[in-house]
């Protein structure tokens, strides 16, 4: 629901399919929370890999692994699940050979199969990176193995010229093999689900009608830092700001987050609304777009709600929002964990309408290399 897969569909909607024949392998088939599945091409062949059943028995003994033997199941079951998936994918490439021919190019899109990439037999490895690796692994020797996987393809794909810049730095060795390409967008398709509230339920149809900052992600207080959005938030309120937060997402930490809102005395004035399929008509609706995460790839959610007119805050995280934002001409950029920095600019953009003018503008013109017409032709020259 994130992201990362709303770029692959995009992909895969917008790649020329009588030039490729594509098959598509999922790791985890989450059953009828599969909500993408409708959107990918008809001709293209999908394979999942894990059951719903098998997901939900390694999360259940993950979610109480205080207790050592739970931590002992999930790490046995963790152990077994790598097999299963290393001997799946080997035979799922048997019948795609069997019914397509000899595959040219395997694509890694989520670097998911990076330690068995080497059983895998085909002309061209291609991994895509979505995130700051050096501070998503932390750990020296994390970010060392990580260098000796990477190694194994033939082409890294970093989706922002700050990580690729980043990656050339830390893995010198194969700097030649990095290369930088944008995440695609549909306009056409965002601005029109952007005024599409068939999804809304009654209570939904009122609370869009309300003056809201809005936030889209996974509800995962490690990457996205809620609890600098929730104190910045809160400053912003005892300043006398109007406008409510409303949170669209679903995530491993909703609990974490619920309480958050709770310990802060802010239930009535941040929301959170769920996960949504089409998130855009909640930007749309709202102010203006607000993002806290600690590090990202390329923020995919802030080109969406740029598109969707909406001018940003954001963290000046590692990696994609200096960059997105053109080093704040584009947008607001505070300092990662600084709740005080976020506040005051909630209060500056909410009360500053030529400021708005200003950045609405440079908005417009900055987006336009984002368009999926141009992106789409990078992704056909790397996969040949």
């Amino acid at each position: 629901m994130g992201g990362l897969e709303r770029v692959l569909i995009e992909v895969l909607q917008n790649l020329n399919l009588e030039k490729y024949r594509v098959s598509l392998i999922i790791e985890d088939d989450s059953g009828d929370e599969n909500i993408f599945l409708e959107d990918i091409p008809k001709n293209i062949d999908v394979y999942f890999l894990k059951s719903k059943e098998m997901i939900e028995k390694t999360h259940y003994h993950r979610m109480k692994k205080k207790n050592i033997f739970n931590k002992i199941m999930y790490n046995y079951l963790m152990y077994k699940e790598h097999k299963f998936v290393v001997k799946k994918t080997l035979e799922v490439m048997k019948k795609i050979e069997e019914k397509c021919g000899k595959v040219a190019t395997f694509v890694d899109y989520d670097w998911g199969a990076r330690r068995y990439i080497e059983k895998i037999k085909v002309n061209k490895k291609i991994i895509w990176l979505h995130n700051s690796m050096p501070k998503m692994l932390k750990k020296e020797s994390k970010i060392k193995r990580f260098g000796k996987n990477l190694e194994k393809y033939d082409v890294v794909v970093a989706i922002c010229d700050e990580m690729k810049e980043e990656l050339q730095k830390t893995y010198k060795n194969i700097s030649n093999k990095i290369v930088r390409i944008y995440n695609p967008f549909n306009f056409k398709r965002i601005l029109n689900l952007s005024e599409n509230k068939e999804e809304l339920t009654e209570k939904e149809l009122e609370l869009i009608k309300d003056k809201y900052i809005v936030a889209v992600s996974r509800l995962d207080t490690k990457q996205k830092d809620y609890n600098t959005l929730i104190k910045g938030f809160k400053m912003a309120k005892e300043e006398g700001i109007e406008e409510k937060l409303y949170i669209v997402g679903d995530g491993p930490d909703r609990k974490k987050i619920e309480k958050l809102i709770e310990q802060n005395g802010l239930e009535s004035e941040i929301l959170l609304i769920g996960r949504k399929k089409n998130p855009y008509v909640w930007m749309k609706n709202s102010e203006f777009y607000v993002h806290s995460s600690n590090y990202e790839g390329l923020p995919t959610v802030l080109i969406e709600a740029m598109i969707c007119g909406k001018i940003v805050i954001s963290s000046n995280c590692p990696t994609g929002p200096f960059e997105i934002l053109k080093g704040g001409e584009c947008g607001i950029l505070f300092e990662i964990g600084k709740e005080k920095e976020l506040s005051k600019a909630l209060i500056k953009l909410l009360k500053n309408k030529t400021l708005i003018n200003n950045y609405s503008k440079k908005v417009q013109e900055r987006i336009l290399e984002f368009k999926s017409e141009e992106v789409i032709k990078e992704y056909e020259k790397i996969i040949g």
